[in-house]
């Protein structure tokens, strides 16, 4: 009977998770749209930025809910560590990437984008658990 509660959580928790992604995904792709008649750069410099942002985000809250048997609290919480490790290490090969690889770059387009998804990400979730 607990199982049962506890898959009910996740699924919402998940849901609401990926909702958040989605909504962040949105809000970039507009922002670079809205953008792009006044700068280029800084338009696929701030595309760039929320992407950096929302990769390693996705790719963690996929294999984070994709692995549900953790089977104890302390293999869970070690695999929330992994997954913490390897998202901030994904988010700085694509910075590094970024800053070789792409020229011109408008660097402050790039951090404001991605500063404004961590912005986003933490009001939705609180305010998204405030109202389950």
């Amino acid at each position: 009977m607990q199982t049962g509660m506890w898959e009910k959580r996740g699924d919402r928790a998940q849901q609401r998770y990926f909702t958040t992604l989605k909504y962040q995904g949105a809000v970039l792709a507009l922002i670079a749209l809205l953008l792009v008649p006044f700068d280029f750069v800084v338009a696929y410099s701030a595309l760039l930025g929320g992407l950096i942002y929302l990769v390693p985000q996705l790719w963690h809250a996929w294999r984070h809910f994709k692995n549900r048997a953790a089977g104890t609290a302390n293999r869970a919480l070690a695999e929330l560590y992994a997954g913490q490790i390897w998202k901030m290490a994904l988010m700085a090969m694509l910075f590094a990437l970024s800053f070789v690889l792409i020229e011109p770059l408008s660097g402050f387009s790039l951090f404001a984008a991605l500063l404004l998804m961590q912005v986003m990400n933490l009001v939705m979730q609180v305010s998204g658990a405030r109202n389950s």
